[in-house]
C-alpha cells in the first residue's frame, strides 16, 4: 500500500500509490520538474497545499509558480515542501511534503498509532480544513478562511480533545460512517461502543446517568452567595482549633474562601502545594500547577489578590497556616507539600472531597441553598463568576481568573444574570473594578 490521504475526512479513508520524491539542490526532481509541470506546494502557515503551473525558470533556477486560484510566486523548489501532479492527476510527494501532509501515516503500519502524539494535531486540523476547502473552492479567500478556523482552537484544546477525536474518527471509519458531520444514529452507536469497551469511558455515562437523576428530582447545583462566604470567613477566624475534628472544619472553612476568591475548580483548588502558595507583604499568591486544559504547560497561571482587596483575607490564611504546621509539628510526621493535607489524611486526595469540605462548612453555619438546588465544588466557582459579574467586573478579568478562553461561552454557564449587587459581593470582588 501507499500512503493514506488524511486531508479527506467526509468518508472513510482513502488511499492511493505514491513514489516519493526529493528536492535536489537544482530545478528538478527524480521526476523532472519543467516549464508546464504541474505541482502542489504546502503552505506552512495554511497547513495545506495549493495547486499550481510551473511558467518558467529564471537565471537562478527559481521556479515561476502561477497558482489555480491566480497567484503568483518564484520559488526555489530544493527548499519546498510539494507534490508533483503527474499526468493522470495523481500526487507525487517529496519527502519534505510528505511528513507536512498528514505525519507520515502509513496504510502498511499501525495506521492508529501512528495518529497518537503530535500527529494528533495536524490530523485534526488538516482535516478540519480539508473539510471547508472542499465546500468553498481554491481562492484567496478561502485561505483566509481555512487559516481563521484553524487558529480558531487552542493548542491545548488540541491536546486534550485530540486524541478522544481521533477515537471517534477511527470509529466511523471501521463502520464506514462519516464522521462530519455525525449523524445522531453514528453518535448514539458509537456511545454504545464505549459502554462495551469499558473503562474510564463508563464514568462518563455515569455521569450523564447522574444528571438525569438530578434532573428527575428537580434540583441543579446553584452558585454559593458571597454572603455565606463570609459568614465562613468570619466563623474561621473565630475558631481556634483544639482537636483534629476541629481543624478540618477549619481547613473546610478556609478552603471555601480561598476557592471563592481564586474562581477555583475542585481539581484545582485541592491539589495546590505549599511551595506555590505565597503570602507576600502586598498581597497573596496561587499558582496552578494541575489546571485544567493546562496540565502539560511548562509555565503555569500565577493568581494574585492584593491584601487591601479583600480584607481579613491575610489574616485566614495566616491562621489556617499556623494551626495546619502545628499539627504537623506535634505528630513528628514529615510534612509534605500539599497545601490542604493534614496529619490523618490519606496520602492524596481526589477533587471530589471538595464536596465534603463544602459540605462540611455550610451545613456547619446552617447555610442552605434554595429549595430545589444543592450546593457543590462548583458552586464556589459560579458563585465568584456570579458575584464578579453582578458588581461589574470585565468580562476579560473574569475569564483570567477563571482560566476561561475570552472566546469561550462556557463562562455564560457560570453567570447568573438576575443575581443583584450587594454588599458582601462587594467585600470580595469589587477591587478587580480599581483599574477598569
Amino acid at each position: 500500500m501507499g500512503r493514506c490521504d488524511v486531508l479527506h475526512r467526509g468518508a472513510p479513508v482513502s488511499c492511493y500509490t505514491a513514489e516519493v520524491r526529493r528536492s535536489s539542490t537544482s530545478c528538478t526532481t527524480a521526476a523532472e520538474v519543467t516549464v508546464g509541470s504541474k505541482i502542489e506546494v504546502f503552505w506552512k502557515d495554511d497547513d495545506c497545499f495549493y495547486p499550481g503551473v510551473v511558467k518558467e525558470f529564471n537565471k537562478d533556477g527559481k521556479a515561476h509558480v502561477l497558482y489555480d486560484d491566480g497567484d503568483e510566486e518564484t520559488l526555489d523548489l530544493s527548499k519546498e515542501n510539494y507534490k508533483i501532479i503527474n499526468s493522470s492527476g495523481v500526487s507525487e510527494l517529496t519527502d519534505e511534503a510528505a511528513e507536512a501532509d498528514g505525519e507520515n501515516i502509513d496504510c502498511g503500519g499501525d495506521y492508529e498509532e501512528n495518529k497518537r502524539g503530535g500527529a494528533v494535531k495536524i490530523f485534526l486540523t488538516l482535516s478540519l480544513c480539508e473539510r471547508w476547502r472542499s465546500e468553498l473552492g481554491q481562492s484567496r479567500l478561502t485561505k483566509l478562511a481555512v487559516t481563521m478556523q484553524r487558529k480558531a482552537l487552542l493548542d491545548t484544546t488540541m491536546g486534550n480533545y485530540g486524541p478522544k477525536a481521533r477515537r471517534f474518527i477511527l470509529f466511523c471509519e471501521q463502520h464506514q460512517r462519516p464522521w462530519l458531520p455525525a449523524s445522531e444514529a453514528t453518535v448514539l452507536l458509537y456511545i454504545a461502543s464505549l459502554l462495551k469497551d469499558g473503562g474510564h469511558q463508563v464514568t462518563f455515562l455515569a455521569a450523564a446517568e447522574l444528571a438525569v437523576q438530578e434532573e428527575n428530582i428537580e434540583t441543579q447545583r446553584t452558585w454559593l452567595p458571597a454572603a455565606h462566604v463570609r459568614r465562613v470567613h468570619e466563623a474561621a477566624l473565630k475558631l481556634t482549633p483544639r482537636s483534629p475534628e476541629e481543624l478540618r472544619l477549619l481547613r473546610a472553612f478556609a478552603y471555601v474562601v480561598v476557592a471563592f476568591v481564586t474562581f477555583g475548580r475542585p481539581d484545582t483548588g485541592t491539589s495546590l502545594s505549599r511551595q506555590h502558595v505565597h503570602c507576600g507583604d502586598s498581597e497573596f499568591s496561587v499558582v496552578l500547577l494541575k489546571e485544567k486544559g493546562r496540565r502539560h504547560h511548562l509555565v503555569k497561571r500565577r493568581l494574585c489578590i492584593p491584601w487591601k482587596g479583600v480584607a481579613l483575607l491575610k489574616e485566614l490564611i495566616e491562621h489556617w497556616e499556623f494551626h495546619r504546621d502545628t499539627a504537623w509539628s506535634s505528630s513528628e510526621k514529615t510534612q509534605p507539600d500539599a497545601y490542604w493535607l493534614l496529619p490523618e489524611d490519606p496520602k492524596n486526595f481526589k477533587a471530589s472531597v471538595a464536596n465534603d469540605w463544602i459540605g462540611l462548612a455550610l451545613s456547619e453555619l446552617d447555610c442552605r441553598p434554595p429549595e430545589g438546588a444543592h450546593s457543590s465544588a462548583h458552586s464556589t466557582r459560579k458563585g465568584a463568576t456570579t458575584c464578579a459579574r453582578a458588581v461589574g467586573v470585565a468580562m476579560e478579568k473574569v475569564c483570567f481568573f477563571g482560566g476561561w478562553s475570552q472566546f469561550s461561552s462556557a463562562v455564560q454557564h457560570y453567570i447568573d444574570p438576575t443575581a443583584l449587587r450587594d454588599a458582601d459581593m462587594n467585600y470580595y470582588f469589587e477591587w478587580l473594578t480599581w483599574s477598569q
